[in-house]
Order: C-alpha cells, then structure tokens, then sequence
C-alpha cells in the first residue's frame, strides 16, 4: 500500500513568474529600505528573500529597480528567509507626480545611475 504524495493546493488567481530582480522593500515614508531579491511575481502576489526579514513589517512597498515600479503590499507569510507579498496599486516612478512616491523616486534615480 503506497501513500499518495500530498498536493499542496495552488492559491495564485493568475500564473507565477519566475524571477531574480533586484529590489527594495521601503517603509515608514520611504526614510527606511532594504534589500531584497524577487525570486517570483504575479499580477496580485510576489515573493521575495531578504537577509533581515525579521525587519520587514506588514504593510510596505515594494520597488523593482530594474523598472522603476513600486507596489503597495502587504506581507502574506514569512519563511526563513523568504515573504509573500500581496501586491496591491502599481506605480510607475517613471511618471508619477504624486507626492508621497517623490522620496522612492529619488531612491530609484540614485540607485538608476549606479
């Protein structure tokens, strides 16, 4: 009699890209970031590995820098060194003009000339 193997049930509403981009998790206003890889990406979720996750609070954004895209989030779980991210509003920091993403943009553009 052999066990089935167990299934773990997919919970993603679109399908998961594989990824290894450079990013930013950003916090209280911007005036604290850290780094993080982003190992995978969805429309609605992301997961990302950073050295200090126990650092990383519920509510953040998070930054591809290759890009220039910062995404409001909120943490879904955390493993190790790995958190699930789900990705809310998307903004372009190419042409925003909004006032509260000036900080991140500014990040981006010294982080853009290195």
């Amino acid at each position: 009699m052999s066990a089935s193997p167990s299934r773990s049930v997919e919970r993603r509403h679109g399908g998961r890209a594989r990824a290894l981009l450079s990013g930013k998790l950003c916090f209280e206003d911007a005036t604290k970031t850290i780094d993080c890889v982003i190992r995978n990406i969805t429309p609605g979720g992301a997961m990302v590995e950073t050295p200090t996750p126990q650092l990383v609070p519920g509510r953040l954004q998070l930054m591809q820098v290759s890009e220039g895209i910062v995404w409001d989030a909120d943490v879904a779980w955390r493993r190790g060194a790995r958190i699930g991210l789900v990705l809310h509003d998307r903004h372009d920091l190419r042409d925003t003009t909004d006032k509260q993403l000036r900080v991140l943009r500014a990040i981006w553009g010294q982080m853009a000339l290195r």
